[in-house]
């Protein structure tokens, strides 16, 4: 994919959570199924590195759940603000009830938590840099990779993220299967709408319609395949060890993998396209 349109693709969709991120972020008030899943298996004590975190509903619910540090890292600034209003109003909450010697109280109670909210862009070559000498024992990203324009990007962002694999550490993705729902299908749009062509695309992009409280707007999703992601975790040196299919309707909108660092890695191969 040329550089042009991934910036096209990566500005559609960098608008549209600025412009929607409250009405967005209202419409999705819990965890979905599949990322309750994989939090359950998240220990206390762990390391927790979560790309486009959104509004910081993932990280607070790991922050209930003890764990000892947690980086979260969107490209929205809007975004991130409602994170840090949320995560405060939270950490005031448990405050509160602390003064009153409530029992149950387990957000944020442990001073020896580390818990912060990081702008950051993964279209950027720079990004990485806000990483610098951390490792994770988790990586997560919900419904994140399939918002990268073009399979290098892709390939390359997921590389990146497992060079901060502590040892033993354990990445979980998620991504759209639009195949599997008829309700996404409906919301395809034309390129045409967003001023591209379809030429200048890859094998399984779509433009989509989002509609709320009379608000419109427009997203680049990409649908990521068995064979895509099988390949893109060989070649970030990853191994599978779990997939499961979550959330939707249907129970299976979203493909779900948990992988760990391969144990003898081969040198990484030359990009490839798609």
């Amino acid at each position: 994919m040329e550089l042009s349109t991934i910036q096209a693709l990566a500005a559609l969709n960098k608008q549209f959570y600025e412009k929607h991120a409250e009405d967005f972020a209202d419409s999705r008030p819990r965890l979905a199924a599949g990322v309750q899943r994989v939090l359950a298996g998240i220990g206390a004590g762990a390391r927790v590195l979560e790309v486009g975190c959104g509004d910081g509903k993932v990280g607070r619910a790991l922050a209930r759940a003890g764990v000892a540090g947690y980086v979260g890292l969107d490209a929205s600034e809007a975004m991130l603000a409602r994170a840090e209003r949320y995560t405060t109003a939270a950490r005031d909450e448990v405050h509160l009830r602390g003064m009153k010697d409530v029992a149950e109280i387990s957000v944020f109670r442990h001073a020896q938590q580390s818990f912060v909210f990081l702008s950051a862009d993964l279209i950027l070559p720079a990004w990485p840099g806000v990483l610098a000498g951390q490792t994770f024992d988790w990586i997560l990203g919900f419904a994140v990779l399939h918002h990268l324009p073009g399979y290098n990007l892709r390939a390359d962002v997921l590389r990146t993220l497992t060079e901060h694999l502590a040892p033993g550490g354990r990445i979980a993705l998620s991504n759209w299967r639009i195949s599997r729902s008829k309700r996404i299908q409906q919301r395809i749009e034309p390129w045409s709408t967003a001023g591209l062509g379809s030429d200048s695309l890859e094998a399984g992009d779509y433009l989509l319609s989002w509609e709320r409280k009379g608000r419109h707007g427009l997203r680049y999703v990409h649908e990521i395949d068995q064979d895509e992601i099988e390949r893109l975790a060989a070649r970030a040196g990853l191994e599978i060890i779990e997939t499961f299919a979550a959330d939707g309707v249907s129970g299976d909108l979203s493909e779900y993998i948990v992988a760990q660092k391969r144990s003898n890695q081969p040198k990484p191969s030359a990009p490839e396209g798609k």
